[in-house]
């Protein structure tokens, strides 16, 4: 008998012998009908009658299994980002200047309250249009040193220039970018641009001073550490 049913399975075959044949094989899964039964072979000892008729067929196939398993659980939830870190303060620190603008020659000058660091006082002469103050010669540093801005700046601490060292000890430059004096107290001007340092300046007595300042009870120049905080000066040009 031919095989039938699920694949990887194989019925039992009849097999004749001195009795009676056996039944039919069981029927096939998915309900076929049994196939017939085999005709009883005559025994040694006389016949024998036929072997019973084919079984009725085995049981219909089972029910198919579970439909496959629900999918499986969705991705588990992603972790909340990390919280960005807070920005940078501002330069100024937000602080509100108050300026007195007041004229000199051709030029347009800014003297600005209250007092902040030379980056600080860099930056608001930027935002108007304008650089920290640029002394040329002595009638300009006196002019600045006795101009009239506020009752509260008048003669009192120091005045922020826009002299620094960009990179290097000793290397003085303006904000344009114009090189005004090289080396300490001992130095040069560089291209006989106008330089009014006092006594020993500059000389880094606290430790790195390069930022320029004149202080305001008198009309000489010195280096300071540049996040010491003063009044400062802008000039249009």
């Amino acid at each position: 008998m031919g095989a039938c049913g699920r694949i990887g399975y194989s019925p039992l075959e009849s097999a004749g012998n001195g009795g009676s044949g056996a039944g039919g094989s069981i029927g096939g899964a998915g309900g076929s009908t049994g196939g017939a039964g085999g005709s009883g072979t005559v025994g040694a000892g006389g016949s024998s009658i036929g072997g019973a008729g084919g079984s009725t067929g085995g049981a219909g196939g089972s029910t198919g299994g579970a439909g496959g398993s629900i999918g499986g659980a969705g991705g588990s939830t992603g972790g909340a980002g990390a919280t960005g870190g807070a920005g940078a303060a501002g330069i100024d620190g937000g602080a509100a200047f108050t300026c007195t603008t007041l004229t000199y020659l051709t030029h347009q000058y800014a003297f600005c309250e209250p007092m902040v660091n030379w980056a600080a006082a860099r930056a608001e002469c930027e935002a108007r249009g304008m650089r920290l103050v640029r002394v040329d010669d002595s009638l300009e540093n006196d002019w600045l040193a006795n101009a009239t801005f506020t009752s509260t700046m008048f003669h009192r601490d120091a005045l922020w220039l826009g002299g620094y060292e960009p990179t290097v000890d000793g290397d003085w430059h303006w904000t344009d970018g114009a090189a005004f004096w090289s080396g300490d107290a001992n130095g040069t001007a560089v291209g006989g641009l106008y330089t009014n340092w006092n006594k020993s300046e500059p000389n880094n007595a606290t430790g790195p001073e390069a930022c320029l300042a004149m202080n305001l009870d008198g009309t000489t120049w010195y280096d300071w550490a540049c996040d010491a905080t003063h009044y400062f000066a802008c000039e249009m040009y």
